[in-house]
C-alpha cells in the first residue's frame, strides 16, 4: 500500500505519505495517535518539516492496517475518532478478510473487497487492484487474477 501511495504521490507531486508518522489530532483533549500510513497534501504541508517529529498539518487521509490481536470493530471506533478530529478519510486494511474499509465524513462506510478496484475523489487518479495489495499473501481467490 505505501509503495502504491509513493508512487501516487511523486507522479503529480500530491503530497506525501509516511509510515507511523505521529499526528497531533484533538477531539475533546489532544491525541497523538501513530497510523500505519499517513497522507498529507502538499497543500495542507509547510515547506518546512521534520519527518522525525509529528505531522504539522492535519492528514487527509491515515491507514491502519488490522492487527492480530484488534478486531474490525474496535478499528472501527478508531476510525470515527479520526473523522471527528477533522480527518478527511480512513482505510483500514483488514488482511484476514483481505479487505479494504473506507470511512468519511459524510458518507457511509465502503468495503472494497479482492475483486475491486479501489479509488477515492480525495486522491484524483490513484487506482489500485485490491488484490494487488494482497497478492503476496498467497490467498487471492481464484477470480483474483481474472481482473488483472
Amino acid at each position: 500500500m505505501l509503495l502504491a501511495l509513493n508512487q501516487w504521490c511523486e507522479s503529480g507531486e500530491y503530497g506525501r505519505a509516511c509510515p507511523e508518522w505521529a499526528v497531533v489530532l484533538r477531539n475533546g483533549q489532544d491525541w497523538v495517535p501513530v497510523p500505519d500510513i499517513t497522507y498529507v497534501s502538499y497543500r495542507r504541508l509547510p515547506v518546512e518539516w521534520d519527518e522525525d517529529l509529528p505531522c504539522p498539518a492535519l492528514a487527509e487521509l491515515v491507514i491502519e492496517i488490522i492487527s492480530p490481536g484488534q478486531s474490525f470493530g474496535g478499528m472501527t471506533s478508531i476510525a470515527t475518532d479520526y473523522l471527528l478530529a477533522g480527518v478527511d478519510r480512513v482505510w483500514v486494511i483488514d488482511n484476514q478478510a483481505q479487505s479494504i474499509t473506507v470511512f468519511g465524513n459524510s458518507e457511509f462506510p465502503q468495503t472494497f473487497w479482492l475483486n475491486d478496484i479501489i479509488s477515492d475523489l480525495l486522491l484524483p487518479g490513484l487506482v489500485i487492484p485490491v488484490a494487488s495489495l494482497f497478492a503476496k499473501t498467497g490467498r487471492q481467490s481464484p477470480d483474483a487474477n481474472q481482473n488483472q
